[in-house]
């Protein structure tokens, strides 16, 4: 592999760095830099793991999150740590505050920084100094290290300031979200401190302005993930088809020879909300050579018919998500080819609360993984505690992810999409579609900033190391089916070279969406083999 001096950023964990004392505002005080993030939460793995062992001292990091529900860490958190030995630019030694803000998804780390003709549009961010011990309460072991906090509009004020974004981070590139008026053009949530959007939000934006740099993060595997009884059913009626590999003992088995299998173009018109209710979706028996559809083969894996609407069908659940989200922005991208292909279909527009027993589809757009999360579970489970099924109704849902979430106990599945299951062998063999690129943003300059170059290097690091094989190699997920997540790519100017067999200790893929008339990565185009590859091209044909 080409060596690079800034490779040793992904490994300064074995180059000897000094351990510190752990940072907290009521013991040091406040820091000499702090730098606010925003945007998505899809490599929000990667991002903790790139602070603790690139950008922080050993020993130096404590950790603060907000609590929302269930979900720690999901809105805001905040690292406190003592620059890494091997940081640029004087940065090693510093004490440094990294917040990052995941509230509102990927748009918020596109938008608020282009605003204002480039300044930037304050926001919500988490706010650490001032604060003392008893402000928090310790998450996980005594002792602390890591600390949480549950914010609300009652508490936002003491928890929350208002700061522009120095950097944002997403899972895709930014331009694909940049189309106003369209499903993928960033929409805003509410402030906590005042239960309103922020004010003078752009509608209007359709590039990156000059002055800005982008920096690929390496790629991200996304999947589709359907209710577990919608996953039976599918099994149950692709045996009875003959298409599934499996016995009739094996329903429910989650494994590389058991995932189901859907197309390109059955998700994409589940997505368009093109069919209606599960009663249209057949299969022709292999045995009878007769027509039968999914709810007749419900019982074959032993599960009950789902909620009838008041035209007595089961409607299908479209679980999309946000404007602004990258997980749907990349899916939209890539099984309808929105917005980027004039007259594409676009996605199917959102059933209100309380209107379930009339539509047909049934469709809703959680606002993060999380609650994606729960949507499925409540779909499975004829629950409520995503706010999105207030009538409790079981539906056999599928819905956009994405795709290195282990499910665990929560009940849902992903499936195969055209045949291959969502990993990172698959889309390094250019067998699995569903992935893209992602980016961090900051100015490339801001006079009005003295501390600004410390700022842009601190994101330069963080940027690289999220394009990393070796942390990909330390934050990637292995699954029930193989190994999903991050991955780098032949395309990242460090010259990593794809393996062949894939090796998972060096997750590089040979492909890229990088356009050459932009300089960038670009979501809505058709990836293809990268043959400028350091070493020359290779790929692993499937």
């Amino acid at each position: 592999m080409k060596k690079s001096h800034k490779l040793a950023l992904a490994v300064s964990m074995l180059c000897g760095a000094q351990s510190a004392s752990a940072l907290t505002p009521w013991t040091d005080g406040a820091p000499d830099l702090v730098v606010y993030t925003s945007g998505g939460a899809a490599q929000d793995q990667a991002i903790t793991r790139v602070v603790s062992e690139t950008l922080a001292a050993p020993g130096s990091l404590d950790t603060f999150s907000d609590v929302n529900g269930s979900s720690i860490g999901g809105r805001w958190q905040a690292f406190y740590f003592t620059g890494n030995a091997n940081l640029p630019g004087g940065l090693a030694g510093k004490k440094i505050i990294f917040e990052k803000r995941s509230y509102g998804a990927a748009g918020y780390g596109v938008v608020p920084l282009f605003a204002n003709d480039g300044e930037g549009l304050p926001l919500e961010h988490l706010k650490i100094v001032g604060l003392n011990e008893a402000d928090w309460e310790v998450d996980g072991a005594a002792g602390g290290k890591k600390w949480k906090k549950a914010i609300s509009g009652a508490n936002a004020a003491a928890y929350l300031t208002k700061a522009v974004s120095d950097g944002g981070f997403l899972g895709v590139d930014p331009d694909i979200l940049l189309k106003p008026n369209t499903e993928n053009y960033p929409e805003q949530v509410n402030e906590l401190t005042t239960g309103a959007p922020e004010p003078n939000w752009p509608l209007n934006l359709n590039q990156v302005p000059a002055g800005f740099t982008q920096v690929s993060t390496g790629g991200l595997v996304y999947g589709i993930a359907v209710t577990e009884d919608l996953y039976k059913v599918l099994q149950a009626a692709q045996i009875r088809a003959g298409s599934l590999p499996i016995t009739a003992d094996k329903i429910g088995t989650y494994d590389a020879n058991s995932l189901p299998n859907l197309n390109r173009n059955f998700v994409a018109s589940i997505l368009a909300g093109k069919i209606s209710n599960w009663e249209q979706v057949k299969i022709v028996d292999k045995n009878t050579h007769e027509a039968v559809s999914l709810t007749q083969v419900a019982s074959d894996a032993g599960i009950a018919a789902p909620f009838n609407n008041e035209d007595g069908k089961s409607p299908v659940g479209v679980g999309r998500r946000n404007k602004g989200a990258a997980i749907g922005a990349v899916a939209y991208a890539k099984f309808l080819n929105y917005p980027g292909t004039a007259n594409a279909n676009k996605p199917a527009d959102n059933t209100p609360n309380g209107d379930e027993a009339l539509a047909a589809p049934v469709v809703k757009s959680p606002g993060g993984v999380n609650a994606t999360n729960n949507l499925l579970k409540d779909w499975n489970n004829g629950t409520n505690a995503s706010g999105l099924n207030p009538g409790l109704q079981k539906i056999w849902g599928i819905a956009v992810n994405s795709g290195d979430k282990d499910a665990g106990t929560n009940p849902w599945r992903y499936v195969r999409i055209d045949g291959y299951a969502p990993t990172i062998e698959n889309v390094a063999a250019g067998v699995y579609p569903h992935w893209a690129e992602g980016v961090v943003l900051y100015r490339t300059d801001k006079a009005g900033d003295a501390q600004w170059t410390d700022k842009k290097t601190l994101l330069k690091a963080f940027a690289d190391d999220l394009g990393s094989p070796t942390v990909a190699k330390a934050v990637n997920t292995q699954l029930p089916f193989g190994l999903s997540g991050i991955f780098a790519t032949t395309k990242d100017p460090r010259g990593f070279i794809a393996s062949i067999p894939f090796n998972p200790d060096n997750p590089v893929v040979p492909l890229t969406h990088y356009c050459t008339a932009t300089g960038s990565t670009q979501t809505g185009i058709v990836p293809v083999a990268d043959d400028q590859a350091t070493g020359g091209l290779q790929i692993q044909l499937k």
